[in-house]
This record gives structure tokens, sequence and C-alpha cells, in this order.
């Protein structure tokens, strides 16, 4: 279809070094089109700038709110790309998105009414003009973020194919989003996916003032798609026809699977990079914007039209553009007489309304249960949703085959598939943006992102995009979406793999942020959050991963919410989520010891966050104990208590206690880590600490609060003191005979296995064994272990035979020299 490939200096002479595709010229109308479906390209592109003229104006005159991103000297790469596409097919776009929006079949009344942000704009004046959705034409959103919207077209399209249709998803970025990690990781992700989407980008020359050139050494963007091992071609983006043709050939290698495309149109904005923006004078001289006018768009298609083609008359067109500027003015009274929002709806949809999905407001009869590991219940949860929405997918780095980091996805490849459970690049922006665009459009997806130290690799992406599209868009589109992650201190991983943040998180409107305790809260909470409205972070303790539990035979959900009363007290109550719920029943048992009766509450989720039981407890026991694995500042303890001020102040009889990881990076040493970690005895301390009206307070930031406080000297350790050991304890006879050789041991290793169990021992006692040699093997939740001799000998005793449970480190047997 395309058949004509030339230099053309005049559209940007020294930066173009590779050909431009530009329309053939002649008489002959290309391949494809007809004399109507020209009419039909220049009404569009006419009704794109006689828009943006008339909004420029109203700007201009204090009329709308807001920035004001024009799109004037574009119009044809818009036109050219969204001619080839159905209302089924999505599209994102860029703060310069009203020329997408009207190209894709927005109405202009609606755009109009939202750039003045009124009622009946189409996002009801919530998102203005950065910020356009319309499910009902297939447009995803402009984007006031740079590259945020390419990963959301490479999933819009993934998820089509995921329910066996012919739909693309395209997206529109600018020169600038070509230095953006968004940019690079959705290449790669589609490319390998083989996504069915077309990635246009606009190469005005400019992001915002800063010229491509001078951003970059490669400023041919179609030739960085080589990188990524799919097409790319550079298109001169003033050429309606030239835009058609190709986008013609991606659109069809995207509909046929072969895979994405990337299309450079090369065009330029005759206006400021925003209205008030000088169009000349401080970034670009007037002499190229010149050069720019001589090659508009519009002026070129209509001499086309008229000179070559011959296909319609001065006359035909000029009733055009009569109909379009009484389309553009009906548009803007339109929005004039559009009524301003009603304030009282200013709160709505931020999330679901019920929040809870209806399956998981049904109180379930008691039902029988199986002892399980907590990766073995989350897993089968998943399982279970997967069978029976058979477009929910799952993203995450070596979940595929290989079953995940922790093994926490072992089997789901082998039943489901490498096309929904994807093993993806290590991209967390770009799959989790990805994931985004696939659960708004049908598919709904987890995006494992591995640790919760991670998740700051996609928090635009969460926090910007997923959490705030149910608003932003007036409750047209929504991202039932997980973001899977294991969070939270275990065995010294050090400081980029022991947090969990969710305070943080939880200050996110539209998120959902769960964090269990129990095997059956952790597959519960995960089965609701697959089948509600809102983007859910999903916070697994890793610590707890190598933990068992009872968990229901029959169908599970545990609401968002609704806390848990793990054990029933009556002096002192004691709040925790997470891990430190286990702490705090270890707390309760000793406090038990000493007559001290602890109710300690399991909250499960940080938002919503149910301080209503919290209230009831401490109503029956008049004090109150929050432990939480978060920072004190700004955290969940001083939301609690906060909160039992407002509801419960007359049932207290102390001041609340706050029992905090100390603030700090978390420290690789044990002995660092342990002293700024919460633990049973800290919390045994802190309780009765609120029973003696002396409540432990939370560690601060130094200058919190005004109150400057000396820092901690470092003091060199004194010199080792002579000890007598202490006599060894009794040790308890044991059952087997205990070599007095080198032990042989299960090794140390993975941060969230505690135990195994030997399979079998591949050596008799007696044999004679190498160093390195093995001799047994161990299986774990995660893999089959060899264990190997320790050094050249004899084996013997074996301690520990076949079928043997044996703990992390633990002994097996020994070698004898």
């Amino acid at each position: 279809m395309m058949s004509a490939q030339v230099m053309n200096p005049a559209i940007r002479a020294p930066e173009i070094h590779n050909p431009v595709f530009r329309s053939a010229p002649g008489k002959i109308v290309p391949a494809g089109l007809t004399a109507a479906a020209l009419l039909e390209l220049y009404e569009r592109m006419v009704l794109l700038r006689r828009f943006e003229s008339v909004a420029q104006t109203a700007c201009r005159k204090g009329e709308t709110p807001g920035f004001l991103h024009l799109y004037i000297g574009e119009e044809a790469t818009a036109v050219g790309v969204c001619a080839h596409l159905r209302p089924t097919d999505w599209i994102t776009s860029t703060h310069r998105g009203h020329g997408h929006a009207l190209a894709k079949g927005m109405e202009p009344n609606i755009l109009m009414a939202e750039l003045f942000g009124k009622r009946d704009g189409c996002c009801g004046g919530r998102g203005g003009t950065m910020h356009l959705y319309d499910r009902k034409t297939g447009l995803f959103g402009t984007n006031g973020i740079v590259a945020a919207g390419i990963s959301h077209a490479v999933g819009a399209g993934i998820s089509a194919r995921t329910q066996g249709k012919d739909g693309v998803g395209v997206a529109f970025f600018g020169d600038g989003a070509t230095n953006h990690g968004g940019f690079h990781e959705s290449l790669n992700f589609a490319g390998i996916q083989k996504a069915p989407a077309v990635l246009v980008c606009e190469n005005n020359l400019y992001a915002t003032a800063t010229p491509l050139a001078s951003a970059t050494l490669n400023p041919e963007i179609a030739t960085r798609a080589a990188a990524y091992g799919i097409p790319g071609i550079a298109v001169d983006g003033n050429d309606v026809i030239a835009v058609w043709q190709v986008m013609a050939d991606a659109i069809a290698r995207a509909r046929s699977g072969e895979g994405p495309t990337l299309i450079e149109a090369k065009t330029y904005r005759t206006v400021g990079h925003h209205e008030g923006d000088h169009v000349t004078g401080t970034y670009r001289t007037q002499a190229e914007v010149d050069l720019w006018l001589k090659r508009d768009p519009i002026n070129l298609f209509r001499a086309r039209i008229l000179d070559d083609f011959g296909t319609a008359s001065a006359d035909e067109l000029g009733a055009i553009d009569a109909k379009i500027d009484k389309i553009v003015a009906e548009s803007l009274e339109f929005a004039r007489n559009s009524p301003e929002p009603d304030a009282t709806t200013s709160s709505l949809y931020v999330y679901a309304e019920p929040i809870n999905p209806a399956d998981a407001l049904v109180q379930a009869a008691p039902t029988a249960t199986v002892t399980q590991s907590w990766l073995d219940a989350v897993r089968d949860g998943i399982a279970e949703e997967m069978r029976r929405d058979k477009h929910i997918l799952y993203f995450g780095e070596g979940t595929g085959e290989r079953g995940g980091t922790f093994a926490h996805t072992k089997n789901l490849w082998t039943e489901f598939g490498p096309n929904r459970m994807v093993d993806t690049p290590i991209s967390e922006q770009g799959f989790t943006g990805a994931a985004i665009g696939a659960s708004a459009t049908g598919s709904r997806t987890i995006a494992d992102l591995m640790f919760a130290d991670f998740v700051f690799e996609a928090a635009g992406q969460i926090v910007l995009q997923a959490a705030k599209l149910r608003y932003m868009s007036n409750g047209q589109m929504n991202a039932p979406m997980v973001v899977r992650v294991g969070s939270g201190a275990v065995r010294s991983a050090g400081p980029h793999h022991s947090g969990t943040y969710h305070p943080s998180w939880a200050n996110i409107p539209g998120l959902i942020v769960c964090m269990p305790s129990t095997p059956a809260d952790a597959k519960g909470l995960m089965k609701t959050a697959l089948r509600a409205g809102d983007p859910v972070l999903m916070l697994e303790p890793k610590a707890l991963f190598a933990t068992k539990g009872e968990v229901p035979t029959a169908e599970h959900f545990v609401p968002f919410g609704l806390a848990r009363i793990a054990r029933e007290g009556a002096d002192i109550t004691i709040v925790a989520a997470g891990q430190l719920v286990h702490r705090a029943l270890e707390a309760a048992e000793k406090l038990a010891a000493e007559d001290i009766s602890a109710e300690v509450i399991d909250l499960r989720t940080i938002m919503p966050l149910d301080v209503g039981t919290v209230a009831k407890s401490v109503a029956k026991t008049h004090r109150l104990l929050v432990v939480d694995e978060g920072w004190g500042a700004f955290g969940v303890g001083a939301e609690v208590a906060q909160a039992m001020n407002e509801l419960a102040f007359d049932d207290l009889d102390a001041p609340v206690g706050r029992l905090h990881t100390d603030p700090q990076p978390h420290p690789l040493a044990p002995a660092l880590e342990r002293a700024m970690l919460v633990d049973a005895d800290k919390i045994v301390a802190g309780a009765k600490g609120v029973l003696d009206g002396k409540p432990p307070v939370p560690k601060h930031w130094r200058y919190l609060g005004g109150q400057s406080a000396p820092a901690p000297v470092a003091v060199a350790p004194a010199a080792p003191k002579a000890v007598t050991p202490p006599a060894p304890a009794p040790v308890a006879a044991a059952p087997v005979a205990v070599g007095d050789g080198e032990p042989i041991t299960m090794p140390f290793g993975d941060l969230t296995i505690s135990e195994g169990t030997i399979v079998g021992w591949l050596k008799k006692e007696g044999d004679a064994v190498k160093a390195g040699e093995i001799v047994a093997e161990i299986e774990t939740d995660k893999a089959v272990v060899e264990i190997e001799a320790p050094i050249d000998g004899t084996l013997g005793p074996i301690e520990q035979p076949k079928g043997t449970v044996v703990p992390m480190g633990g002994r097996i047997g020994s070698v004898r020299r």
C-alpha cells in the first residue's frame, strides 16, 4: 500500500537523516481511498482546527479554567491514524489530546463542556483538558503525565487478544516521551508479547521547550524500534494521506497478530507549548514557524483535493467549512450554557460503591477446613478465580514456568499457560501500566512486583493512573487490578528488600491496601480483590510465607474493611496487622501468664481501616496499644489513636500507646535489625506501660515538631572482657545417635523457606563420600534441594530418616574423617 519513501529536506533540515514516508505525488487517488473518504478526512481535520481555534479564544477570554495545550498544526496525524480505528479500539493520548479525542469520535459538545469544567462535559468537569475519557468512543484517556499512556494502550491490546477480539490499542505520545522509561519499557514489553498495538510518536521537535536534538544523540525516533525487534517507520506527519497509508499497514499487522509498530509522525505545533507560552522569541524563531506554516496540513490537503485529485470543488469544501463552523459554534454555546457541577457530588467516584463486591458480603456458613501453607492458599485462590474468569491475567518476573521467586505461582503456568501467566521483563513501570490498560478494558490483571520496595518503580502508574481513573473519568472507567508484593522484614533481607510502606499507600484515595496475617485471610482477600472494582495493593508479609493455617475448603472471601478479633480479652486491646498480629498473640500469651487479659485485633486491611471494631473493643477494655510494622510518624498508630479520640474518648482510661518499627532503613546485621523491629517482648512492655498510664511513644525524626535533639554519637566498642562460658544446658536424649564428625545440615538460603522434608538418602551409612558429593535430597515448598557432603570421609550416622521434616539449618547427619 505504501508507495514512496523519499527525503524531504524542507521538513526539518538538518535533523532528518533517515527516509521519511510521504504519499506519492500525482493525480491518482491512492489505493484504498475514495472521493468520499478524502472528504471525510478533510472534514475531520477542519473540525480539529476550528474547534481548537474557538477553544483558544475562550481561554484567552478567561472562560476556561486550567491549562490549555493546543494541537494546531498536527491534525493530519490524529485524523490519518484514527480513520482506521473502530469504537471498540482504544487510544491513549497526551496533555495535547483534544485532536485525538475528536478524531476518535468524541462529540464536540461534551469536549467543549469539559474544557469549561461543566457538568455536561465528558468527565463532568473532573478531568478538564488534560484528562479526557470517553468509553463509548474508545478514548482510554488523555494524560497529564508524559509517557504514562503508552503502556495502557499495550495492555488494552493484550486485553482484546485475551478476550478473543481483534481490537487494537493505539498510543499517541510526543517526542519528549521517547526519553522516558515508560516508552522503553512499553516498547520492549509490547514487542516481546507481540501485542496488538500501534505506538504513534508525534515528533513536533520540542519537549515543552527542549529541542529533541538537545535531549538525545539519536533524534530519529523511528530507528529506535529496531532495538526492540519491531518495525519502525518515519512518516510526514503533515501529510494525512501518508499517515493514513502507514497506519493501514500498522493496523493490519496488529489485527493479524504480527505485533506492534512504532510510527514516528514528523510534524509541528504552530502554537506555544500551552496557551500563554510565547510562540517565538525564546526557544524557536519566527523563520522556523513560518517554514512550517507553509506546510500547514489542512492547506496542503485542500490543494491536493482541488488540484491533484479533482474529487471535490471549492464550493463543496467551503460547504464543509461552513458546516464545521456551525458545529463548533454550537459546542461553544453548549459549554457556556451547561451548568456547573453540583458541589455535593465532588467526592463521588473515588471508590466503587459499595467498595466490596457482593460475593464478599455474603456470610458463608462454617465449612470444613484444610491445613495449608500461606503460598498454597493464595495460589489456590488465584487459580479458582482464573478458572471462573477466563480473562484474568498474571504479569510478573519469573512467575511463569519457574513458579515465582517464592514458589508462589507454582503450577499456575502449567494450568493456564504462557498467554495468561505472562513472564515479563524487569520493567515494573511498563507491565504495571499494561496491567492497568488490560484491567480497565476487560482483562483483570495481577501485577506481581515481588517486593514492596519495588512498588516505587511503578508508583506513578499506581498513584496517578490506577487510583485516579474512576474519579478522572467521572465513573466511566476503573482499574480493577491487583498489585501483589511480598512485604516486611524477614531474616536480614537488607535495606532494599525489607520495607512495607503501607501507611504511604493507604494515603492514596482510590487505592485499597490489604495486609493479611493468616493463610485463610490471604486467600479470602485475594479472591475479594479479584472481584472488586478498585485497584488493590496486596501486601503479603514475607515472614509468614512458610506459615500454615486452617483454610476453608468451600469458596472463601474476606471483605475489605472488616477487622478480625484474633484473641478476646478484657484488660487491654492490642491492634496489629500482618506479621505483627503473631507477635501480638505471643505477647498476649506472656501477659496472660501475669494475669493480664489482652484482646488482639487483626486489622486485615489498612485502607479501608476498621476503626469501628477497635472502638467496640476499647469500650470493653478501656485501654489501647497499637503495634505496627510501619514507622510511627504519620502512620497507622496515629490514625487509629486519633480515631479513638473521636469515637471512644470517654471509654479510654489511659492514653493510647503506639509501638512502631524505628524510622530508619533496614540494616542487614541481625543485631541492628532486631533493635529497630517490634517483637513480642516490646509489645509486652508496651502493654504494661499503657496499663500503668505510661504508654510507649514511638521514635520520630529528630526535628519533628520543632523539638531538636542531639544526633546520636557513635562510641567505639570497649575491649572485650574475658568471660567464662556458661555451662551447657541439659539436652534431652536424642531419638537417634548423633555423629561426632562434620555435621550435615539443611542449608540456609531462601528468605521465605523455614523447613523441608527429607526425600531420601542417596548414600548409606558407612559409604565413602567426597566433599561436595550429593548424599541426600530435601524438598521444600519451592524446590528439591541437594545436600552435599561437607568433607571427604565416611557417612554416618544418618540422624534423620526419609520423610522427616527438618527446620532450616537443622542437622540430619554427619561425615567422619
